[in-house]
């Protein structure tokens, strides 16, 4: 910048972002990030097409000439379609849970942060389950996901835990 500008020097901006750290906290943050989550792995499962997102998990299911996860059980194709809506209503479910936290979480309403930890050990469970799942029917990258998922959500609610102690 030439000499005399008016533009910003670091202190300024060291201001400004402590005063978005102070208005969006990382609690705020990762509520948030899990409601889209959720909300877009719910979708996914009802909204799945070639032009749209996501794993057809339908598709994965009933696999390529009926050599899909259903066939590792023995159990007909026609399965696959009620298991996608029920995992999807469950992950629906839950990205309502943890909007519903976030409201509260903005209204500084008491008991926000534990509204958000029931969220996330419920979302742990559910990866449990979608884990038991998959261990039945031998989808072993599944198992590794599920895995990462649950490191995240345990780290999500360690980082909530210590933010609600400092508060």
């Amino acid at each position: 910048m030439a000499n005399g500008s008016t533009g910003m020097g670091m202190p300024q901006v060291g201001g400004m972002l402590a005063n978005v750290n102070k208005r969006v906290t990382i609690v705020a943050v990762l509520t948030l990030h899990w409601f889209f989550f959720w909300l877009l792995n719910g979708l996914d499962k009802f909204l799945n097409t070639d032009n749209f997102f996501g794993v057809d998990f339908k598709n994965k299911l009933k696999g390529p000439d009926s050599n899909g996860l259903l066939s590792n059980l023995g159990l007909s194709n026609a399965w696959a379609a009620p298991i996608a809506v029920i995992v999807g209503i469950i992950e629906l479910v839950l990205a309502i849970l943890f909007l519903s936290a976030l409201v509260q979480l903005i209204r500084r309403h008491s008991g926000s942060v534990e509204q958000i930890s029931a969220c996330i050990t419920l979302s742990v469970l559910f990866f449990a389950v979608l884990s038991f799942g998959a261990i039945l029917f031998g989808d072993r990258p599944a198992m590794e996901q599920h895995g990462v998922f649950i490191i995240a959500l345990l780290a999500s609610r360690m980082v909530i835990g210590k933010a609600a102690a400092k508060a």
